[in-house]
């Protein structure tokens, strides 16, 4: 191997790559990337030099261009590359950073889900509370009316009396019970911080990434190029995003039309700020709309009708304001407004992808 050879190899070391050349069954020369991940004497066979790190020695057989993964985990990619006639350059990728990201991803999304069951589960608690207490207030109601009316007409019905006395006692113990449930479901406050809508808005669709590919649909992002500070729950405010876009997504998979589009707009107006997600799926009916944030309320057909709900409680915590518009072009569109810590200027930065 030639000297300038050997430079143009230091040189593409210094980009970070891990190189080597090999000329037939030999390691002609390594770079200092891959001297450090696996260190070998030049002029010694490829094969033993490989040995150590597991699934190379395997690549070196592979065809040329091919990638084959290496290490105990996959954690590198092999390729090799003919220079000439005689000369094969061999490529390490090291694809542990990318790992750690996907990992990372995989995390958020998880303990995303966790969360959104643990809300789910707490506002369920709530509603069921709400929705039972008015029944059991009642038949609590009807059995003191009961009770009233067999003591003027039967004074001396004295075990019926003692009856309908017990059965009030366990009317008004169940409505205790669900109070206390009640209570404890709503216990949970907003963690306040200080938030960056914006940077808010890139993680939630970087969560969703995999299923705007997946289903092909066109985004079309309008932020403004600065911070826009809110007060909140990272992960309250998470939650709503991610549900009006997967309910979006939804919407786009039920009817799809020829380019599906989700719309995401954050327009600030002094001391407000105000996200739309919107899409042109098939829109709902105006019956639809009077329910749209009843509990157990849903056009899915496995849906429990909690999500809207749990959202407007949500944003609400944070003193804001949930609502649902027609997209004039058609579809739907859903705001949520937040008030922002300072006025803020907004130069939009458009984006598609």
């Amino acid at each position: 191997m030639n000297r300038v050879d050997a430079d143009l190899l230091h040189a593409l070391g210094e980009l970070g790559e891990a190189l080597a050349i090999l000329d037939g069954d030999f390691l002609v020369a390594l770079n200092a990337p891959m001297q450090a991940l696996l260190p070998g004497e030049v002029g010694g066979l490829a094969e033993d030099w490989a040995q150590p790190l597991h699934g190379l020695a395997s690549a070196l057989l592979a065809p040329l261009g091919a990638r084959t993964r290496c290490g105990v985990s996959g954690e590198y990619t092999a390729q090799r590359v003919a220079l000439d006639a005689r000369h094969v350059l061999l490529r390490l990728d090291d694809e542990r950073e990318r790992l750690h990201h996907l990992q990372r991803q995989l995390d958020d999304r998880e303990g995303l889900l966790f969360t959104s069951r643990s809300l789910t589960v707490s506002e369920m608690g709530s509603v069921l509370a709400h929705e039972l207490n008015q029944p059991i207030g009642a038949t609590a109601n009807l059995l003191r009316g009961l009770k009233l009316r067999l003591a003027r007409r039967h004074p001396d019905s004295t075990d019926e009396l003692a009856a309908l006395d017990k059965a009030v006692q366990q009317v008004t113990y169940a409505s205790q019970i669900i109070g206390r449930v009640r209570e404890y479901t709503q216990s949970r406050q907003p963690k306040t911080e200080t938030l960056d809508l914006v940077e808010l808005v890139h993680q939630s669709l970087a969560l969703l990434d995999w299923d705007l590919q997946r289903e092909a649909v066109h985004l079309a992002l309008r932020l403004p190029r600065q911070v826009v500070p809110v007060q909140g729950d990272a992960v309250m405010l998470q939650q709503v995003l991610i549900n009006l876009l997967r309910n979006a997504l939804d919407a786009l998979r039920l009817d799809r039309p020829a380019e599906p589009l989700i719309e995401l707009e954050l327009i600030v107006d002094g001391n407000r700020a105000e996200l739309r997600v919107s899409d042109n799926g098939p829109g709902i009916t105006p019956q639809t709309e009077a329910r749209l944030f009843l509990p157990f309320s849903s056009t899915k057909p496995n849906g429990m009708g909690l999500g809207l709900s749990i959202c407007r409680s949500l944003i609400e915590m944070h003193q804001g304001r949930l609502w649902f518009t027609r997209r004039d072009a058609g579809g739907c569109c859903f705001h949520f407004a937040l008030p922002v810590m300072a006025a803020t200027t907004q130069p939009m930065l458009e984006k598609t992808t």
